[in-house]
């Protein structure tokens, strides 16, 4: 992937014209299994996303976009649930070859979460492995659109280093997914 130069503001906008010409990647998803025995096995409804970055001076902008034809933008209802996206990265440099566990990081190896969800917009999170995943009550500039029946999500991060590996989430309300229950993708790296 190359990278372009712009200003953050710009390419913060999902529909702005530089993301016309950003190259993209095309991230393989998969079905988390089901967690809470109230679940019923999910189809996978979205097997792909597209992932594409822009940097500026001190930011990483990333826009994600995925074919989901039904918009959940709320959680009001007892069994409602928002359609949301997260891009998680590892917490410190990486030494070595190994990646934080998929799994929201480890011990030795916590990761950050740069999560939006429709319902309630944009939350920093942090984890240090499973079921440990908190609020740091900071927020981040992001802004959702819809284009036809596709989600498509900005998300500003802090500069990260050429290489840093990042993973993707996504959360079809649709499906109730929530908490552990998503799609998610392996590691890529940042360009």
């Amino acid at each position: 992937m190359i990278t372009l130069l712009l200003a953050a503001a710009v390419a913060l906008d999902p529909g702005a014209a530089v993301w016309k010409s950003a190259p993209v990647r095309q991230v393989a998803l998969y079905r988390t299994p089901p967690l809470y025995a109230t679940d019923a096995p999910a189809a996978l409804e979205i097997p792909t996303a597209q992932a594409q970055v822009v940097r500026e001076q001190g930011k990483v902008v990333l826009r994600l976009e995925w074919r989901d034809p039904t918009e959940e933008k709320t959680a009001a209802a007892p069994d409602g649930f928002a359609d949301g996206c997260a891009v998680m990265v590892p917490a410190k440099p990486v030494q070595g070859d190994l990646n934080p566990s998929l799994q929201m990081g480890d011990a030795q190896n916590p990761v950050v979460l740069y999560y939006f969800d429709a319902a309630r917009g944009p939350a920093v999170m942090e984890a240090s492995g499973r079921g440990t995943t908190r609020r740091t009550g900071k927020a981040f500039p992001a802004r959702a659109a819809r284009s036809g029946p596709n989600w498509q999500v900005t998300l500003e991060l802090p500069e990260l280093p050429a290489g840093t590996p990042f993973s993707i989430a996504i959360w079809n309300g649709k499906q109730q997914d929530r908490d552990g229950r998503k799609y998610f993708s392996i590691w890529y790296p940042l360009p």
